[in-house]
């Protein structure tokens, strides 16, 4: 499925809303933009980090490299987060903070607005790019780890697009020296970046692609499965902006962080053990003999077994860590590919493959990657 579907209303709706995002940001905060000027440039480069560093967690989340496939919907679930959220968070925000400050005060405001608005407005948001593209690819997503990874995309394009606005901001309140304020800013939220968008993002992701692909299974089940991630997805959200309880600085700044990375780890374990479940029945297949022995396969389970095996291919074939690395990557590809295209024959050395002889000179000539 390609990511152009000119057929499809819902693409449609999605080019008018990646659209209509940047123009309602730039209606609510033009002049915070124009008037921050060059110091807020000055986090651009943390944000690079920042952006990198959350991708490469994301990688190492999914061992078995199912973004190959995923690369159009993460991509537009990336935008909507940085354009449609952007846009749309900042109104909703408004409007509830006032709603809140109205209806309990200004001290209680001051203390709990953002722990109340932004789990709701900010999550749904995501939560309806995160539909969106999981509908126009919904032949694609067929597993739990599918809606992580995409959760996770659309929430890390509104993280980004968050410290950008944060800069902006940081900018225009500096009292004495901007750049250095902002810089100050960036690594504050690099340091919570851990916790953030992408991670509540991604636990929404599981629940409402569970919900869509799914059909096996009754809608109260499927239901009961969105619900829980998504709730906790909000009750991260929730802590993560809440205010921090009474204590030493340290343990009242990071606690509510520590609890968010527990409440992940935990889902992510039942993703992972899903994961894990589907390549065991895909090694298992008869179709899988082509590409090699369910017990030659098996290392590939987990990264403990593969680092095992590398070590095993490397004495075997004399090879160096990273054409061992690559081999591995090649062999996991093939074998994952078997749901979408005919197996084709190949030779393994030992460690990965069915027997223990090790491997002829030029044979890596017949390695297919």
């Amino acid at each position: 499925m390609s990511w152009f579907q000119p057929r499809s209303l819902l693409f449609w709706v999605y080019c008018l809303a990646v659209m209509i995002g940047p123009l309602l940001f730039l209606l609510q905060a033009a002049g915070q933009v124009w008037f921050a000027g060059v110091p807020a440039l000055a986090a651009l480069p943390i944000t690079a980090v920042t952006l990198l560093i959350i991708g490469r967690i994301l990688f190492a989340l999914d061992p078995f490299r199912a973004r190959r496939h995923l690369v159009a919907p993460m991509v537009m679930g990336a935008i909507w987060g940085a354009t449609v959220w952007t846009g749309l968070a900042m109104w909703a925000n408004d409007h509830l903070s006032r709603a809140i400050t109205n209806a309990f005060g200004d001290r209680f405001a001051i203390s709990w607005s953002a722990a109340i608005t932004a789990p709701i407005d900010e999550e749904y948001i995501k939560a309806i790019g995160i539909a969106v593209v999981a509908l126009l690819f919904r032949a694609r997503l067929t597993r739990p780890m599918h809606g992580l990874l995409l959760g996770a995309s659309v929430g890390l394009g509104a993280q980004i697009a968050e410290d950008c606005l944060y800069s902006t901001q940081t900018a225009l309140s500096s009292p004495q020296d901007p750049v250095v304020d902002v810089l100050l800013v960036a690594v504050l939220r690099l340091i919570t970046a851990l916790t953030s968008h992408w991670a509540m993002s991604a636990l929404a992701g599981v629940g409402i692609v569970v919900l869509l692909i799914r059909t096996d299974r009754s809608w109260g089940w499927r239901l009961g499965v969105f619900a829980l991630f998504y709730a906790l997805a909000f009750t991260m959200h929730f802590l993560f902006d809440a205010p921090r309880p009474p204590g030493p600085a340290l343990l009242s700044t990071y606690l509510p962080i520590l609890i968010d990375l527990l409440i992940f780890a935990i889902a992510y374990a039942w993703v992972l053990t899903t994961e894990r479940r589907w390549f065991r029945d895909l090694i298992a297949r008869p179709q899988a003999r082509a590409v090699g022995t369910e017990a030659g396969l098996a290392p590939l389970l987990t990264y403990h077994r593969r680092r095992k095996a590398r070590a095993a291919l490397r004495h075997s074939t004399g090879w160096t860590r990273k054409q061992a690395a690559r081999y591995e990557r090649g062999l996991l590809d093939r074998v994952v590919d078997l749901d979408l295209a005919p197996p084709q024959q190949t030779f393994f050395p030992q460690g990965f493959g069915p027997g223990p002889g090790g491997v002829p000179d030029g044979a890596g000539a017949h390695f297919r990657w």
